[in-house]
């Protein structure tokens, strides 16, 4: 059984430097991770590193993973593992424990070390690799690491707009993150998500700016009404109407 890993809050400790770190990972996230909507605690174990990062140029996908290893696997297990393969330490940029204690791995602009078998098959030099804890040749993620994960994308999406998210299969010949990970469950999640967050994009951008011409004209005699979390929440069709409200916005006749 490996030892308990401390446990800190790291959006309260680092901040992101922008340069190659050695040894621990300080500066392991943005700093305006801090400011997002999509708040979640990440966990940071402290790990010693082999040698320096290098910054990955540019980012094109999500990886998911999974340890292969019993639910029970530790973040410093996953460490040394990839030390002893000479790696300068943990290739994963995201660990999810299965009680969906989320912590951070590599700092998530390092070049990572999880998915290569040759130059066009790799993500290493350009995806973002977060890997669940459990073998899912035999069963399926717990609800907490699904839920933990969609979080995590969500917010990896503020830096990184509509990454598209795949599997270590996906680029290689591995079953990795196994037959059990529940990606129909995922993906229409995922769907989800997008709504809202195009939904929060449209109410910034367009929706606000049809409201107060609209609210000018005499259209709309209560805009705060539409403004209110409850009609923000009902996220498909309120969309929808921020269309047809700016189509009449833009009308010269209105």
């Amino acid at each position: 059984m490996s030892c308990p890993t401390a446990q800190k809050d790291i959006f309260s400790i680092y901040s992101y430097q922008g340069t190659p770190v050695v040894g621990k990972t300080a500066g392991l996230l943005p700093s305006s991770m801090e400011d997002k909507k999509i708040f979640m605690q990440i966990l940071d174990a402290e790990l010693s590193f082999k040698g320096s990062f290098q910054v990955r140029a540019k980012t094109e996908k999500i990886v998911i993973h999974h340890s292969a290893s019993s639910i029970d696997t530790r973040i410093n297990d996953v460490h040394h593992w990839h030390q002893s393969r000479g790696w300068i330490g943990i290739g994963y940029h995201y660990l999810i424990y299965n009680n969906g204690n989320i912590y951070i791995g590599r700092p998530e602009w390092a070049v990572g070390a999880h998915a290569f078998q040759d130059a066009a098959h790799e993500a290493n030099s350009n995806g973002i690799a977060i890997c669940l804890i459990g073998n899912f040749e035999y069963q399926k993620p717990s609800e907490a690491q699904i839920i933990k994960l969609i979080t995590l994308i969500r917010n990896i999406w503020e830096r990184y707009p509509n990454l598209p998210v795949i599997g270590h299969k996906d680029l290689m010949a591995t079953a990795c993150p196994g037959p059990k990970f529940p990606w129909p469950d995922l993906y229409a999640k995922l769907q989800k998500e997008l709504i809202v967050v195009a939904l929060e994009k449209w109410m910034t951008e367009g929706g606000q700016t049809a409201l107060k011409e609209l609210t000018q004209k005499g259209l709309v005699n209560n805009p705060e009404q539409w403004q209110s979390e409850e009609k923000m929440a009902e996220a498909v069709p309120l969309y929808l109407f921020w269309m047809m409200i700016n189509r009449i916005s833009n009308y010269k006749g209105a």
